[in-house]
């Protein structure tokens, strides 16, 4: 249906009801933007009529323009969508506007998320709140694909598993090859796109060097290791302790029980001194992953017993997602964290690098990407403290090897210089986090 028989459509309808000529042809504008119906369909008409026209129109217009894009609707057979326009749903979105803005967008969120158009995030795709091109075409081609399910009867929003039917139509939709770019798919169009905006975004040239010599690697997802569990094993293990029936013993204090704290440190080999640890606040490793797993919501405190979650739980029998998630992830998941965490990945990834020369470089790319303390610059001693997050955090997995500097007796000359290398399972899990960080969705422009 071409743009000129919606601006008839808009004609019949002024013809039978004119005073209502203004909302008609407004309604018409944005659903269409002077093209043909075609483009027209049930999550961009929920956008405009629970989103754009609260924040953009007259309140005492509301109803007009609503009832306007109705009658359009009705004049171009799309009765489907006349009626969402009518709807009690509609009207209750528009009634939570005029309470408050604030809850005008907590209504028309829920709304959203419930009437099945909604593209759920997928082990395929998460969504970015700010998206390139690529992105948001694919988000408009799911919410088509979602509402023509709904329109056949293949999803039905509020029914026995409709968000998992609602996650496989998703899926389906962003890996079905393309006509073109030939063999391409929208997920896949989509990780380009993240990636060259990660690369463009550098500031400095040896970070747009560092992420450009990897990016390709970081195209397709990252296999798993062949043993998961023993790449991940503190985790698993804590999890495995917390996930019996009673949980994992804890002290007044809340510490772990100090049967659980020997048994750690003589199984992960976190101990150097004669004497066993008193308490898990004595073993920094331990105290890691368990405030991690804390954070990530894969266990929890009920009196004195710490249980793993139902999240925890699944994660501990399916050690492939638990490694995954340890892999994107870090020390205490403090944006600043993650940025260096990101930058000390690439610069191990291109191989084994003098501790001194990484704080110098990473230094310098801080401050290129404009990160700085309220009393200025960063400094050097700043900046290697923050290396050491995900250096701890990595050499609890076991990601990478180093050689300490040698000194001299007596003079305190060092010798050596400290050296770091990665191991060859940790350049997969390095690897894992830098896609996770140049792939995955955009919530913020820096990033």
């Amino acid at each position: 249906m071409s743009a000129e028989e919606v601006a008839e459509a808009v004609r019949r309808v002024e013809g039978r009801r004119p005073s209502m000529r203004t909302a008609v042809q407004a309604a018409a504008d944005a659903l269409t933007a002077g093209e043909g119906a075609q483009v027209i369909h049930q999550a961009g008409l929920q956008h405009f009529l629970w989103w754009f026209l609260p924040r953009k129109y007259p309140q005492d217009e509301w109803r007009d323009l609503a009832d306007g894009a109705a009658e359009l609707l009705d004049e171009l057979g799309m009765r489907r969508l006349a009626q969402v326009a009518r709807s009690s749903r509609t009207s209750g979105v528009l009634d939570a506007w005029g309470e408050s803005p604030e809850r005008g967008a907590a209504s028309f969120h829920s709304a959203q998320e419930s009437s099945g158009v909604e593209p759920p995030d997928t082990p395929v795709l998460s969504w970015g709140s700010i998206m390139g091109i690529e992105e948001a075409r694919a988000r408009d081609t799911v919410e088509r694909s979602l509402g023509d399910a709904i329109a056949t009867g293949g999803l039905v929003p509020g029914a026995s598993r409709w968000r998992a039917k609602a996650a496989a139509i998703t899926e389906s939709a962003l890996t079905h090859p393309l006509d073109l770019p030939p063999g391409q798919t929208l997920a896949g169009l989509v990780t380009t796109e993240r990636i060259g905006t990660w690369i463009d975004s550098a500031r400095h040239p040896l970070l747009g060097r560092w992420r450009s010599s990897v990016a390709n690697h970081l195209l397709s997802r990252i296999e798993r290791p062949a043993d998961p569990v023993g790449a991940v094993r503190p985790m698993h293990w804590l999890l495995d302790l917390a996930g019996t029936e009673r949980g994992a013993e804890l002290t007044q204090s809340n510490y772990l029980a100090r049967e659980s704290v020997v048994a750690a440190v003589e199984r992960f080999g976190w101990w150097d001194w004669p004497r066993l640890p008193r308490s898990e606040s004595e073993v920094h490793q331990l105290s890691t992953v368990r405030a991690a797993a804390s954070r990530l919501r894969l266990v929890r405190r009920r009196g004195r017993r710490l249980h793993a979650t139902t999240h925890g739980t699944e994660l501990l029998h399916n050690p492939g997602r638990l490694w995954e998630l340890v892999s994107t992830e870090t020390e205490d998941g403090e944006e600043f964290t993650r940025t260096v965490t990101e930058l000390v990945g690439l610069r191990l990834v291109e191989g084994k690098v003098e501790r001194d020369k990484l704080t110098a470089e990473i230094g310098t790319i801080l401050a290129a990407q404009g990160w700085s303390t309220n009393n200025g610059p960063i400094t050097v001693g700043q900046v290697s403290s923050a290396i050491w997050r995900p250096l701890r955090w990595w050499r609890i997995f076991g990601v990478f090897e180093e050689v300490e500097s040698k000194w001299e007796l007596g003079t305190g000359r060092r010798l050596t210089p400290h050296v770091l290398a990665l191991l060859p399972e940790g350049e997969r899990m390095v690897l894992a986090y830098l896609r996770a960080r140049a792939a995955g969705p955009r919530h913020h422009l820096h990033e």
